[in-house]
């Protein structure tokens, strides 16, 4: 993996962007050692294309996971937690792992370390991701794999995530990869005081993809309104390869985000309860599903590209 000089963004307090600082010792590993143990080869691989059909509202949509917000399966209202804190996944401490149980999640992060085509760490795919601490308090990143149709997805007391990385400090930075035709999402365990909502899923800000021919990704605020901040932004390229490259679009917590409608509730899911604003202009995209709601994001990575994301 590489480490690369960018730029930080940090956000004001009304969500804008207000400078700019030079940051160029990002905390990301320099290489992974390889562990038989941990590499999971025994799973099945299973990609499917996130989109059967290409109607003009699906060519605007953005994630499978736009569906499965809020609304709770059956399944999801208790825990069937299968932690284990004796061996760790690559990039997760300890303290970190132990939190995640006392929150009641299912299970730590595969944390494929090679290629299994779906998400990994490492920089060595079509799409690959930066998620970045400039928050100044550890958190821990949480990323899942959403199958067609799989309604748990998101749901982390009945569900075990792809990955799950601490990143300590300011400047802690991890590189992930995605396969192409992959529709997935992250949220973020903030300071070790983010718990799971009454459902099971993580009560913060989501971060919501789909990689391939229609690669979109958004920010949804929609399970917790008061979640902790991101900036999203998109990449055709690899900034680290050409340094005055310009992100094709930006998604955080008033563009191409997801709110809910009502400014009295804290989260929100069901048909006629969300909207999705500010996501126009060059590469932001938006449109309707089935059932009448806003769907779409940023686009602009079709087939391959590179997003940052920086938790603030």
């Amino acid at each position: 993996m590489r480490v690369r000089t960018m730029m930080l963004l940090l956000l004001s307090n009304c969500n804008t962007i207000s400078h700019a600082i030079p940051y160029p010792n990002l905390k990301i590993p320099h290489s992974i050692k390889h562990d038989g143990n941990n590499l999971h080869d025994t799973e099945k691989v299973n990609v499917p294309l996130y989109r059967t059909t290409t109607t003009n509202a699906m060519i605007a949509s953005g994630p499978s996971s736009q569906s499965v917000r809020v609304g709770a399966p059956n399944a999801a209202s208790q825990s069937n937690s299968n932690m284990s804190c004796f061996a760790l996944g690559h990039g997760l401490s300890g303290p970190d792992c132990e939190y995640m149980a006392s929150i009641g999640m299912f299970d730590q992060g595969r944390n494929a370390i090679h290629n299994n085509g779906k998400i990994w760490i490492g920089a060595d795919g079509p799409n690959t991701f930066t998620f970045i601490n400039g928050a100044g308090v550890p958190i821990i990143l949480v990323m899942w794999y959403a199958l067609l149709n799989d309604n748990t997805a998101s749901f982390m007391n009945v569900r075990r995530p792809e990955i799950s990385y601490s990143l300590p400090e300011t400047g802690s930075a991890v590189e992930i990869s995605a396969a192409n035709g992959v529709p997935g999402g992250w949220s973020l365990l903030y300071n070790h005081s983010t718990t799971l909502s009454e459902y099971g899923q993580i009560a913060n800000t989501f971060g919501e993809f789909s990689t391939g021919i229609y690669a979109t990704i958004d920010v949804s605020r929609l399970v917790n309104m008061a979640g902790n901040s991101v900036m999203v932004r998109v990449f055709k390229g690899e900034p680290a390869l050409d340094t005055t490259l310009q992100p094709v679009c930006v998604s955080d917590m008033r563009t191409c985000a997801y709110v809910c409608t009502s400014k009295s509730v804290r989260s929100c899911g069901a048909t006629g309860t969300y909207q999705l604003i500010n996501c126009g202009g060059q590469n932001a995209v938006a449109g309707i599903d089935d059932h009448g709601n806003p769907t779409g994001g940023c686009q602009g990575w079709a087939n391959g590209g590179h997003i940052e994301v920086i938790f603030t």
